[in-house]
C-alpha cells in the first residue's frame, strides 16, 4: 500500500492582477503581460483535481495578486470550505490591506472562523485599509496576522531580490545542497498557478518564460486527463527532490541572503 501524501502547505493564486505594482515581488505579479483571474468554473476543477491528489494539507493559502480583485472570489472561498476536512490546520487568506474585504467574504470567513486565518500585509502608507479591516475581523472574532513590511521592524527583515535569472549552479550536488536550505523546497511548500502545481512561484515564472525547460516531475497539470494515480505518483517525486531545476537560477528563499526594503513601486 502506498504511503499517504500529506503537505505542509499549498498557495492557489486567485489572481494574477494586483492594486500594488512591487518592484521585488516574490510572484513577480508586476511583470505580468496579461495577468488573469481563476474564474469558479476553473477552481472547481482545479480544487477536486488537488484534493483528489492529495490526503490532506496543513495550511492553504488564497493568494495573488490581490485575491480581492477575482470578481468570483465569494463563490470560490465557498467551494474551498467544502474540503476544510482535508486542511488539518488553516484556509489562510492573503491580502495587502488596500481594498476592503466585502461583507458577504467576511461572513463567510466568520461561519469558518475556526480554520480560516487572515493574513493582512501591511506595507504603511499604502496599506490604506489594514487599520478598518482589523477592525472588522476583530468584531467578528477571526483570526488575523499583519505582517509589517515598513517601518524598522521589518516581517523576515524585509524582502529577497529574485529577478536575476540567470544559472548559478551547475552541479547536483551543489543544488541539492542550495535547495535544503530554501524554506519553499525544505518546507515542501507549494504553489498552484494556471491550474499546474509548483514547487514556488519562482519555478513556476521561469517554467512559463522559457528560462528553465518543463521537467516531468518538477510540476504537475491538474487539468490534464492523466489518471490521478499517475499525478500521485508525481507529486511523490516531487516530494522526494532535495532540489529542481529552478533551484540552480535561484538565490533561494533562505536566512541568509540580502535582504531589501519592501514594496518599492514600479513606475
Amino acid at each position: 500500500m502506498k504511503k499517504q501524501i500529506d503537505l505542509l502547505r499549498t498557495g492557489f493564486c486567485v489572481s494574477q492582477r494586483c492594486t500594488l505594482r512591487c518592484k521585488l515581488c516574490l510572484a513577480f505579479i508586476p511583470y505580468y503581460k496579461e495577468p488573469k483571474d481563476v474564474s469558479y468554473e476553473e477552481a472547481g476543477v482545479i480544487l477536486n483535481r488537488y484534493f483528489e491528489l492529495v490526503d490532506s494539507v496543513g495550511v492553504f493559502t488564497v493568494t495573488g495578486g490581490e485575491p480581492l480583485l477575482n470578481p468570483d472570489l465569494y463563490d470560490i472561498m465557498k467551494l474551498l470550505y467544502t474540503y476544510s476536512g482535508q486542511i488539518t490546520r488553516s484556509v489562510d487568506f492573503v491580502t495587502n490591506g488596500t481594498l476592503d474585504i466585502p461583507e458577504d467574504i467576511l461572513k463567510l470567513f466568520a461561519e469558518h472562523a475556526n480554520q480560516t486565518r487572515v493574513v493582512l500585509s501591511d506595507y504603511g502608507e499604502l496599506s490604506t485599509k489594514i487599520h478598518d479591516i482589523a477592525q472588522k475581523l476583530e468584531e467578528r472574532e477571526i483570526t488575523y496576522r499583519i505582517s509589517s513590511f515598513h517601518g524598522d521592524n521589518l516581517y523576515f527583515d524585509g524582502w529577497i531580490d529574485f529577478r536575476n535569472h540567470e544559472k548559478k549552479i551547475f552541479n547536483l550536488e551543489d543544488r541539492d545542497s542550495h535547495g535544503e536550505k530554501c524554506i519553499h523546497k525544505s518546507g515542501k511548500y507549494y504553489l498552484i498557478n494556471e491550474g499546474e502545481l509548483h514547487n514556488c512561484s519562482r519555478s513556476y515564472w521561469r517554467m512559463k518564460h522559457g528560462i528553465i525547460p518543463r521537467v516531468e516531475g518538477e510540476f504537475i497539470s491538474l487539468l490534464d486527463d492523466i489518471s490521478i494515480e499517475r499525478k500521485k505518483d508525481k507529486l511523490r517525486q516531487m516530494l522526494s527532490q532535495k532540489s529542481v531545476t529552478s533551484c540552480g537560477y535561484c538565490i533561494g528563499l533562505r536566512n541568509d541572503v540580502p535582504r531589501h526594503y519592501p514594496a518599492e513601486q514600479l513606475k
